[in-house]
């Protein structure tokens, strides 16, 4: 996933050792473009970047020019830097000038490439620049691990916090669209001017946040407060990506953290995100750990049970609405004869 991405090169880029090639993938291209640039620019010294850098597209540059860029040497400096983006462009000749290079990199050489790969593509160029650089991926994370993504990026790339509520906020208004959620993000960083923004800062400045969205959603029912999530279903399902399959599927995982919370508490509940590779959702650890004091283990039990039958009964049909309330009501039910 970008955070994965993004921790491992901030490591780079502080590190000393900025020679070598590194391959940059993903569709969220404005990061990853970003990160390249970011990069380069630590890996020249300034007062000769002019002799010792190179940028070019691979819709534009040809194999020869390419080439010669690679073969050159830099100039009163430790390091000559090369940046090649959109390589998914190249002609066959300029991929296999690359390929060349990757296979006997000068050490003074910092090569750096992004691409977008095409969907299912096969192509040996791709494997050969994973296999040849130092390979990351900027990739779309999904939609429950947008707010984690949020908060990360907002204090690592711009020193700001971002409250958990406007984070939840921000990513329903935006969807998963890396390059607009951080565009966004750098409007919000701009405005804080104590290094923090709130649910009310994003309702100020982003246009269509919704009303409700699907995270305040789920804390209204992992607080079991059925009747207020019941009151809140039409608007949230008016929303263009929302449907019962899709809400059932997140109150499932909300409910299963639920009952690890219950067991060990929010850390634990970090512990296991950690383990299974969900690190976007470390951020709901201690509302997760709020809401187990209203249950039991039997109750979290047998409400896994009611969304898994409302899941079935999503899939086969029957409309989103009426399933989601049925839900709720039975939710209600099991609450009071507990």
């Amino acid at each position: 996933m970008s955070l994965a991405a993004e921790q491992r090169f901030e490591r780079i880029v502080a590190g000393e050792s900025l020679s070598g090639a590194f391959f940059f993938h993903g569709d969220a291209g404005r990061l990853r473009d970003e990160a390249a640039r970011r990069l380069a620019d630590a890996a020249l010294e300034p007062a000769t970047r002019d002799f010792n850098f190179d940028s070019y597209r691979g819709a534009d540059v040809s194999p020869e020019s390419l080439a010669a860029a690679l073969a050159m040497a830099p100039m009163m400096a430790p390091r000559r830097v090369v940046v090649l983006y959109e390589a998914e462009r190249l002609t066959p000749k300029g991929c296999k000038v690359v390929e060349d290079v990757l296979e006997n990199l000068p050490g003074d050489l910092t090569l750096i490439i992004t691409a977008t790969i095409p969907d299912r593509s096969k192509k040996a160029f791709y494997r050969r620049l994973k296999e040849g650089a130092l390979s990351l991926e900027w990739s779309t994370p999904r939609e429950a691990e947008v707010p984690g993504w949020l908060i990360e990026r907002a204090e690592r790339r711009y020193g700001v916090r971002l409250a958990a509520d406007a984070a939840a906020a921000l990513g329903s208004a935006v969807g998963a669209d890396l390059g607009l959620l951080d565009a966004e993000l750098a409007k919000l960083a701009a405005a804080a001017s104590d290094g923090e923004v709130d649910l009310e800062q994003v309702q100020e400045l982003v246009p269509n946040v919704r009303e409700v969205n699907r995270w305040a959603w789920f804390d209204v029912v992992g607080s079991r407060d059925y009747m207020k999530a019941l009151g809140l279903l039409p608007r949230l399902l008016a929303g263009p990506s929302e449907s019962a399959v899709g809400l059932l599927n997140g109150l499932v995982e909300q409910h299963l953290f639920l009952g690890i919370a219950a067991d060990g508490g929010a850390g634990r509940v970090t512990e296991i995100l950690g383990q299974v590779g969900k690190p976007y959702l470390k951020w709901k650890a201690r509302a997760w750990a709020g809401q187990a004091r209203s249950w039991t283990p039997e109750e979290i039990d047998r409400a896994l049970e009611l969304l898994l039958e409302a899941d079935r009964q999503a899939k086969t049909g029957h409309g989103d609405l009426a399933v989601l309330e049925g839900l709720l009501l039975r939710l209600e039910t099991l609450k009071r004869d507990i």
